[in-house]
């Protein structure tokens, strides 16, 4: 019965060790969400105090999930009388469409999504939301980063053939408190 049992223990334990070096292994492999991964860690911060309405900053964080597939952010307004938490989304990969998207939702449990597009230092976001007045329209985000730590969030409605820039805002990385 104890060799049984040594061989069974023998057994499980080589297969937690094949199934770990396989996680390990595929972790290491380059995945289309990678693209993303420079903006994990830290709180980025835009001042935000031009915009009124006792409006100071807006902070946004974004990490893995807990399984490293898919980025997940907050987005939070710092006003005068204290934080709205409006913002919670994930980046992810869509093996279905063979694009990375996005898909959140706001603090009025309105459900946000669309495709991303990674062409080098630009990520772009696109997706159908209510604009600054109120009415359903096009909108795109081009995410511009400066550095590692130093990006340009602009927000822009579609406007007949072309883009209407809307709010463009700076967001620099600095380390959680």
């Amino acid at each position: 019965m104890k060799k049984v049992l040594a061989v069974a223990a023998l057994a499980v334990m080589a297969m937690a060790s094949v199934a770990v070096a396989a996680q390990e292994g595929a972790a290491k492999k380059t995945r289309h969400i990678d693209a993303l991964s420079w903006l994990v860690g830290g709180v980025w911060t835009a001042d935000a105090s031009k915009m009124g309405n006792g409006m100071q900053r807006i902070e946004t964080r974004y990490s893995w999930s807990d399984n490293g597939a898919y980025v997940r952010f907050n987005t939070h307004f710092v006003l005068d009388r204290g934080t709205m938490k409006n913002y919670d989304g994930n980046f992810f990969w869509n093996p279905e469409q063979a694009t990375l998207a996005m898909w959140y939702m706001d603090a009025g449990n309105s459900i946000i999504q669309g495709p991303v597009v990674v062409e080098g230092d630009v990520t772009r976001f696109s997706f159908h939301a209510p604009d600054f007045e109120g009415k359903m329209a096009d909108l795109r985000v081009n995410l511009t980063r400066k550095t590692n730590d130093d990006y340009v969030w602009m927000l822009e409605e579609r406007a007949g053939d072309g883009w209407k820039p809307l709010a463009s805002l700076e967001y620099l990385r600095a380390a959680e408190k």
